[in-house]
């Protein structure tokens, strides 16, 4: 598996804990919006083994509450679960991913205590949001996985300004009902992997509160982050 990255500390990538996370290199989507473009399409620097990242967690123990594996995609590693597994012996583990690779989740679900999927598009703008052609069977097997067998999940959107409020419409009626659904802001920190969005101008706040209120029937929870 590749490492791209460490973060001992994070407050934001499992809400309402305090974690380590692990950044995985690589992904099969294109997504104009994804700020984390560095481990995408960018020459990897600094390549982390498996054997320091479980020394360092192991080391952190009884200070987090657990590890966040993000990316990058990180189920694009066919070795994922095996490092999951060793992780989750010591502290629990969520596990973020763009749901394309449903055999591998079906995998993880035995050894995480949380997944967050993103869904990047109501079916019919899909391929255009993850900026390359995409199978949908292979998302909603994913999205049926999650809500059937996962202890904990969420499913969660970045709100990008070319999303309106009837795509948020759309993708609710595609994935509910389910447990928890998250609008995030988006954001141009750190830049875009297509330039051209990091000059688009986030929703105002009010426009994700009164959008997510217009949808919560569809699920048990739903919830405007990253304000």
């Amino acid at each position: 598996m590749i490492i791209a990255g460490f973060m001992p500390e994070s407050f934001v990538d499992w809400r309402g804990k305090m974690v380590a996370t692990v950044f995985t290199y690589g992904c099969n989507f294109r997504c104009p919006f994804c700020h984390n473009h560095t481990l995408v399409i960018h020459p990897l620097k600094t390549r982390l083994s498996e054997e320091d990242i479980l020394s360092k967690i192991s080391e952190l123990r009884g200070w987090i509450d657990g590890v966040c594996i993000t990316g990058g995609e990180p189920t694009i590693h066919r070795d994922i679960v095996d490092f999951v597994r060793e992780i989750r012996r010591m502290v629990p583990v969520k596990m973020d991913t763009n749901g394309t690779h449903p055999e591998i989740l079906e995998e993880l679900l035995n050894h995480v205590d949380y997944v967050a999927m993103d869904v990047k598009a109501p079916p019919s703008r899909y391929g255009e949001l993850a900026g390359k052609e995409v199978n949908l069977k292979a998302i909603e097997e994913s999205i049926s996985l999650i809500k059937e067998r996962a202890k904990d999940y969420e499913f969660r959107t970045t709100f990008v300004p070319v999303l309106k409020r009837e795509d948020i419409a759309g993708i609710a009626e595609w994935i509910g009902p389910a447990k928890r659904y998250v609008l995030q802001q988006f954001s141009t920190a750190g830049g875009t992997l297509n330039p051209e969005f990091s000059h688009l101008k986030p929703h105002p706040r009010e426009y994700l509160e009164t959008t997510c209120e217009s949808v919560k029937d569809k699920f048990g929870e739903c919830i405007v982050a990253n304000l």
